[in-house]
């Protein structure tokens, strides 16, 4: 690496003063005179940043120099341009990438609904069945025969005509 080139990667390093930033563009174009000239050329003998900052200016007005001059676009240009802008924005709102993600989500959310739907009705129907059913099974239920227990004797009389019934309970 050359010494010069070592200077200009350290130069990069520093930036301008903002006190004398805005006086190296008059500088460079000539503009700037007397005792003002004077100061800004002792500080760029000891100031790397400025020194960079008046090469990189003088670097960009070389290049502006060689650059050819643009013809004027003409008045209607910026509406040309708006115009097109807002075509392109409403073609590309229609392209979006979303727009297959949302269709497939639409048809998922629309098929989960369909299928919560059945299950519902058939927990639903399930019910109705289940309590006819039940009905229909308590209307032909037999009835329960529940055996009469006999009254315990009161007194030794009852006990005698227990013993002497001959029916033994039955009627």
């Amino acid at each position: 690496m050359s010494m010069n080139s070592e200077n200009r990667n350290a130069e990069n390093n520093y930036a301008a003063c903002t006190q004398y930033e805005a006086m190296l563009e008059d500088y460079l174009e000539g503009v700037l005179r007397g005792p003002e000239a004077a100061t800004l050329t002792e500080h760029l003998q000891s100031c790397v940043g400025c020194r960079a900052a008046l090469q990189d200016a003088t670097a960009s007005a070389r290049l502006l120099a060689v650059a050819e001059p643009s013809p004027d676009p003409g008045a209607g240009f910026s509406r040309m341009v708006m115009a097109r802008l807002r075509q392109e924005l409403q073609t590309s709102e229609g392209k979006s990438i979303w727009r297959p993600v949302v269709a497939v989500a639409w048809r998922f959310a629309a098929s989960a609904a369909f299928a919560l739907l059945m299950l519902v009705s058939f927990d639903l129907g399930r019910h109705s069945q289940l309590q006819s059913d039940q009905s229909i099974v308590a209307e032909n239920r037999m009835p329960e025969i529940v055996p009469e227990r006999p009254s315990l004797p009161a007194n030794r009389d009852d006990v005698l005509l227990m013993m002497a019934d001959t029916s033994h309970g039955k009627q």
